[in-house]
């Protein structure tokens, strides 16, 4: 491998030129292990000297990743392949099948080609509207306030709130805005469904506050749950992928709670294994941060 032109064709100058074909070259032949010059030519809309070309950079840079059969007319990965450009990951092959399969990525911008046939588990949708979403960003970038108005579920009638925006969260079903609340004097989430309007506001005129719980790191560990059979645990271990029985999953102070909740170990009594295959195994060391998982009888964090 050439250092200084894989440096090169890595550079974000060009990133529709010449370096995207490359690593459209890399991610064909790491999930279909081939490809031929039509397959960029039809892609990218160009000549077939140019797709002869790339292919020709590509095996300078990597020849050890790829080789032409002339039988099948196609180049074909080699045994020794190893992508240089792509990443060529599970999470991230699958990242991208599950937006083609809900069509929230186009076919014409993935560079998978072809897929086997997939459905995905619909959930309601939790819709952000646009023009929030673009003054959220404006806000969070420019640094300047939002004035919503909102419905929290703990009060029957929405309030107008002043807020400073500095974060985007996410709990795996909604999205929320992270952002110091000027009537609460704290920072706290707020979920864009809830929110009834919204508008872009100027310059804070207080200082806000650094986001302490956004910024402390967390780990939360769960194991399997002890009431299973020892060839249960066995196969919880393997789904989770847990070493040892256990597996810690690090998350932010700020996103701790939607993080238990999704894992259904939030409650301070760990359910039966026929309800819960999984338990929280660190619940102490979270009870700090988290007061719903103290023990009511103890009188801890209260």
């Amino acid at each position: 491998m050439k250092n200084n032109e894989l440096e090169s064709v890595r550079s974000p100058r060009g990133r529709w030129g010449q370096d995207r074909r490359l690593e459209f070259i890399d991610t064909r032949l790491a999930w279909e292990g081939r490809l031929n010059r039509s397959a960029l030519t039809d892609f990218f809309s160009i000549s077939i000297p140019q797709a002869s070309l790339d292919l020709a950079k590509y095996m300078d840079l990597a020849p050890a990743n790829m080789q032409y059969d002339p039988s099948q007319k196609t180049y074909v990965a080699q045994a020794s392949f190893k992508p240089v450009f792509a990443e060529a990951t599970s999470d991230r092959y699958l990242a991208e099948l599950y937006a083609l399969t809900l069509k929230v990525l186009s076919p014409d911008l993935s560079f998978l080609g072809a897929t086997p046939e997939t459905d995905v588990v619909r959930h309601p949708a939790r819709s952000v509207p646009e023009n929030y979403l673009r003054q959220t960003l404006s806000a969070i970038r420019e640094q300047r306030t939002l004035q919503i108005h909102y419905q929290a579920v703990s009060h029957p009638d929405p309030s107008e709130r002043l807020i400073s925006p500095r974060t985007l969260g996410y709990d795996g079903a909604r999205w929320h805005i992270r952002g110091y609340c000027h009537l609460r004097r704290a920072y706290r989430d707020f979920v864009f469904a809830r929110i009834l309007s919204l508008s872009l506001g100027d310059p804070s005129e207080d200082p806000v506050p650094a986001d302490e719980a956004w910024d402390q790191e967390l780990d939360v560990i769960i194991g399997p749950h002890p009431d299973l059979s020892e060839g249960q645990r066995r196969v919880i271990a393997l789904d989770y992928g847990m070493t040892g029985d256990q597996l810690k999953i690090p998350t932010r102070q700020a996103l701790v709670y939607y993080l238990l909740k999704r894992l259904g170990v939030a409650s301070s009594v760990p359910r039966p294994a026929a309800e819960q295959q999984i338990v929280l195994l660190n619940r102490e060391a979270l009870v700090a941060y988290v007061p719903e998982l103290a023990d009511p009888s103890s009188g801890t964090g209260k």
